[in-house]
């Protein structure tokens, strides 16, 4: 029987640097940040994180959360790629736009792939130059202002991103261009899912999303009825097989090429309580713009609005005619 202490191997630190830094890529930052005691060796390994995960409630920051990424940032060693940055979950913190543009203009010159922030800030439109990336893939914006700046900023029409295969944008004004619609997302030659949310058009009637690439479309609105003005949504998007609409429903859909759609999914609902007979003329113009779908969810909400279409079982409906299933 052996007796007294035993010393430990420490295989973990036998292991290359790479190693190592995937290993606390998966972990939230502040934890990460901490492993610099452990020994001499990983003095300087935080400071090559290419993977930086903030969360609200794992950090004492004092009273700027953007200051404090900032200072992080500072501390990094230089020449080392930043893939990740996430700061997802900070919209009451409030961030000054100059220590907006100092992050985002770091992540861009240190080859950022994924960039996900949702921050307050009292800013009226993203500079182009701020998401001018070769190497950016993914990207998830929530921005919030006050309402002296209408409670939202205006995302660019054009972008210089190349690489971008999915997009994520959250109360946003999409502007009109020279002939009138908003067409923010032409220049994504390479994007396969879009995510809209709560966005709003500005001085525009029609929103037009044209992609040869888009796979994947979820498009959410929970602000309500009363908040939102109706316009038309054009969807030129012929590799396009999967439509997801959640929420309020007040959007003509016209379309110009979904051949490959195949999976729609509808939940209209109500967080305003607002009549659902004012939904059904919106709700019937999307089952009458669709055809040759495969598979259609449609919520419980859904049916109780489609229930005040006047002779809703003699109106034909082109979607229904290939359908293999129909779930809700």
């Amino acid at each position: 029987m052996k007796t007294g202490i035993q010393n430990e191997e420490d295989r973990l630190s036998d292991l290359p640097d790479s190693v190592i830094l995937h290993i606390l890529s998966f972990l939230k930052t502040e934890e990460a940040l901490q492993t610099y005691v452990l020994s001499k060796r990983w003095k300087n390994i935080p400071r090559h994180l290419p993977t930086l995960i903030f969360k609200p409630s794992h950090f004492n920051y004092g009273h700027s959360f953007g200051k404090f990424v900032s200072q992080i940032l500072s501390l990094r060693n230089h020449s080392t790629p930043l893939d990740t940055l996430d700061w997802m979950e900070f919209d009451q913190d409030f961030v000054e736009p100059d220590i907006l543009k100092s992050i985002l203009e770091y992540a861009v010159s240190h080859n950022i792939q994924l960039l996900r922030f949702s921050i307050t800030c009292e800013i009226k439109q993203f500079p182009s130059c701020f998401f001018s990336s070769k190497t950016l893939t993914s990207l998830d914006l929530n921005v919030h202002t006050s309402i002296a700046f209408s409670g939202r900023a205006s995302f660019p029409n054009s972008l210089n991103l190349p690489a971008l295969t999915t997009l994520a944008l959250r109360s946003f004004y999409f502007c009109a261009g020279d002939d009138g619609c908003s067409e923010p997302f032409s220049a994504f030659n390479k994007l396969d899912t879009l995510l809209i949310e709560d966005c709003q058009l500005l001085d525009a009637q029609i929103l037009c999303i044209s992609s040869t690439t888009l796979i994947n479309l979820t498009v959410n609105y929970e602000i309500g009825y009363n908040y939102l003005d109706s316009y038309k949504c054009k969807l030129s998007t012929p590799s396009l097989c999967n439509l997801n609409y959640t929420g309020v429903l007040i959007h003509n859909l016209c379309r110009s090429d979904l051949c490959s759609l195949k999976d729609v999914c509808i939940d209209v609902f109500n967080p305003y309580c607002s009549p659902y007979k004012e939904y059904y003329p919106f709700v019937l113009n999307l089952l009458l713009e669709l055809a040759n779908i495969k598979s259609l969810t449609v919520s419980s909400t859904t049916l109780q609005v489609l229930f005040f279409v006047p002779d809703l079982f003699k109106v034909k409906l082109a979607s229904l005619y290939n359908l293999e299933s129909l779930q809700d």
